[in-house]
């Protein structure tokens, strides 16, 4: 009887990490998931390359010739520079600071050129006949076009790069604010929108071809500079007020609102502040089998946050869920009595990944 609850036992604790997994624990293992998928892929190539059949070697490196009539865009650094930006942008994400906002404007850089790249192609299919242009001609010409005469081929667009920053925005105020949010949609929105009115002009374009016999390619839009403009000041207007920066004197309270800063909140237990999405106070101590108050302060201007209790993970049970507000401000929670013997975190609801030790004594 013995061996089979001990058996009994063991099937529970190895089943366990699959019917209640530790989901805080597996999301940390996603950039070594990614890591190994990459590491596979580049292996299974270097496979295929081996066994691709026989080469020669030793035969004179010749500088391959386009065919007259045949568009071939030359060698490019562009994806390589792309995927390298990907990496460390998402591997520095959990590093954050200066490494983030880096690889950020790598990122960007290497979309920028790519993007260019992309255009000078477009550019230099009309500036040659169908018949007579070759790769090296590209950087030679000079008028632009658009494609030759009978060949479809949609213009360089940034409505896909607009509706992609728009959506970001949009999914950054769901968490940040609602002032966010509604920009973000309103960006989102916009740009879909002018996306489906090319995307009819384009079949258009060729429903009148099936008509007529001559494919005639609708011109590119110019650059919605205007609207960039604007979006980019609102976004900034909307981040500067939240960080204080615009209008930072109405942003914080007066002193008779009350304190702002990580003091003591009066008779409160434990004192917990919050900034830049962060806890300040990483660890609290509390007493174990009564009830007791946190005293938390907001500090980050325009952004919700609170104090949850949760047993062993941020992804645990719930045992408490304190008010969610907006900074600056402060609340004073009443908690019940924690057991001892168990161990909880405190996290905010809003961001989860701002994440306390509790201690209990």
């Amino acid at each position: 009887m013995e061996f089979l609850r001990s058996l009994l036992e063991w099937v529970v604790a190895l089943l366990s990490p699959f019917v209640a997994p530790d989901w805080g624990a597996l999301i940390k293992l996603i950039p070594l998931g990614v890591l190994l998928i990459v590491v596979g892929f580049y292996g299974w190539v270097f496979w295929r390359f081996r066994r691709a059949g026989p080469r020669r070697i030793g035969m004179p490196i010749r500088t391959p010739q386009v065919p007259a009539g045949i568009h071939l865009p030359g060698p490019s650094l562009a994806p390589f520079l792309i995927s390298a930006a990907s990496a460390a942008l998402f591997f520095s994400v959990a590093l954050g600071g200066t490494a983030l906002a880096v690889s950020a404007l790598l990122f960007i850089l290497a979309l920028v050129a790519w993007g260019r790249e992309a255009v000078r192609e477009y550019d230099a299919l009309g500036a040659g006949s169908a018949l007579e242009l070759r790769a090296e001609d590209a950087p030679r010409a000079t008028a632009i076009s658009g494609p030759p005469e009978g060949v479809h081929l949609p213009p360089p667009s940034l409505l896909p790069l607009l509706v992609s920053a728009g959506a970001a925005v949009m999914l950054y105020g769901v968490a940040v604010g609602l002032e966010f949010a509604l920009l973000g949609t309103l960006m989102t929105a916009l740009a879909l929108v002018g996306w489906l009115v090319d995307a009819g002009r384009e079949y258009r374009a060729t429903a009148d071809a099936d008509v007529s016999g001559h494919l005639v390619n609708p011109a590119p839009r110019k650059t919605p500079k205007i609207a960039i403009a604007l979006f980019s000041v609102a976004f900034l207007f909307f981040a500067g007020s939240q960080a204080g920066v615009i209008g930072g004197s109405d942003a914080s309270p007066s002193p008779s609102d009350g304190p702002v800063a990580c003091a003591e909140g009066g008779t409160a237990t434990v004192t917990i502040c919050a900034q830049l999405v962060a806890f300040e106070t990483e660890s609290i101590t509390v007493p174990a089998g009564i009830p007791f108050t946190i005293h938390f302060v907001n500090k980050d201007a325009g952004i919700p946050h609170n104090v949850a209790i949760h047993e062993e993970s941020g992804t645990g049970p719930e045992v408490f869920q304190g008010e969610i507000f907006n900074g600056v401000d402060e609340r004073t929670y009443g908690v019940p009595a924690l057991t001892a013997g168990t161990t909880y975190v405190y996290v905010c609801t809003v961001h989860p990944n701002m994440v306390g030790t509790i201690v209990l004594q």
